[in-house]
């Protein structure tokens, strides 16, 4: 069955559009994109929903300007609302120039909801809704022209039921008593910092094998990551077609002075070596304040092992009963992390020590270390 919606495919329709939505109370946003040979994603629908049924799918590649659907985004009386946010906001945000505010992640709502907060879309209007959509095009090339007329009926139904959804999903969080909770964790939704750049020193910290590295070696991944991520950058490219993490790694390990010592083939040499090298050179003649601190690796302890499994069952145990998914507390990383640091942790260093998770476990966190062995 074919779904109503009205397409937007030219400035003069978006502006008229705009200027019609700023009065509704919610609306739903959905982003439909390529992201293979790129590395930012190639935005080729967006699509927006109004609580009453309505569907406007807004073609970028014919509009061109999108700045003025920044001023939905940016209107925090309205409530957006998607499914899986921060990817849709990050892309939303590049293509106008403005940061969401109130949003409503209904992946995140179905944590405090009684169910998992990792649901797809699909799954979840399943659970809630009982409505079964089609899979047949979730690998569409979304920047062809024109796009068929099945391709955009399944685009706007990924947002025409989200309003219902997030009605259902509040409720259900409100009758369990933790809607000040969902609240609470949406909110950081709207921090400009989640749809940023990251900052390219960081990047490293995205290479699993970074732990293993001793100090000067990690200082050179950091700074190969960093030229690697600013390559990537400027040419629009995924990271992995410049070099490869491991490629990396295996730079930052041997630490090379000489273009052979790279060890890569002469193409990457001639077109990166003399890049690469200098990051090297930079990490070898880094003074030891300034290299990188280690990555946080719990504990191998028996004894340590115990005290986590403990806390964290704890913890689960709470949260199950609450009906929040035990996901959102926290990982186990996270838990391992704060175990180590108590009784000395601070809540500004630890997300477990603040707000509706201090409220949900904060008791059993803030005892000493051995009590929390002793917590049953």
């Amino acid at each position: 069955m074919s779904t109503a919606f009205s397409m937007i495919a030219d400035s003069a329709a978006l502006r008229t559009l705009v200027d019609r939505l700023q009065e509704e109370a919610v609306l739903a946003f959905d982003t439909e994109f390529t992201w293979e040979r790129t590395y930012y994603a190639r935005l080729g629908l967006v699509q927006i929903a109004a609580a009453d049924g309505r569907c406007f799918l807004i073609d970028p590649l014919a509009v061109g300007y999108l700045a003025p659907l920044g001023e939905l985004l940016a209107n925090a009386r309205i409530v957006k609302i998607l499914h899986d946010a921060p990817q849709d906001l990050m892309i939303l945000r590049r293509a106008t120039g403005v940061a969401a505010r109130n949003v409503f992640d209904t992946r995140l709502a179905a944590g405090f909801a009684g169910l998992a907060s990792t649901l797809s879309l699909g799954n979840l209007l399943a659970e809630t809704l009982d409505v079964h959509l089609a899979k047949a095009h979730t690998r569409a090339d979304w920047l062809a022209r024109p796009l068929a007329p099945a391709e955009l009926d399944y685009a706007a139904d990924d947002v025409r039921y989200l309003p219902e959804v997030a009605e259902r999903l509040r409720a259900r969080a409100r009758t369990a008593g933790v809607e000040a909770w969902l609240d609470e964790e949406r909110a950081a939704l709207d921090d400009p910092e989640l749809t940023a750049d990251r900052p390219v020193a960081e990047a490293y910290l995205r290479i699993r094998a970074a732990a293993n590295l001793a100090p000067r070696p990690m200082a050179a991944l950091r700074e190969l990551a960093a030229w690697r991520e600013q390559a990537a950058r400027a040419a629009d490219l995924p990271r992995r077609w410049l070099l490869e993490d491991g490629e990396l790694v295996a730079i930052a390990s041997a630490l090379p002075q000489t273009p052979d010592g790279l060890k890569l083939k002469p193409p990457a040499v001639a077109r990166w070596g003399a890049d690469l090298l200098a990051a090297v050179r930079r990490a070898q003649e880094m003074p030891t304040a300034d290299l990188p601190p280690p990555i946080f690796q719990p504990p191998r302890a028996a004894a340590f092992r115990k005290e986590l499994d403990h806390a964290l069952a704890e913890i689960q145990a709470r949260a199950a009963a609450r009906g929040v998914d035990p996901a959102l507390v926290c990982s186990r990383n996270d838990l391992a992390r704060l175990l180590q640091a108590l009784p000395e942790a601070r809540p500004a260093d630890h997300a477990l020590l603040r707000g509706w998770r201090a409220e949900l476990a904060g008791d059993l966190l803030a005892r000493p270390r051995q009590g929390v062995l002793r917590s049953t």
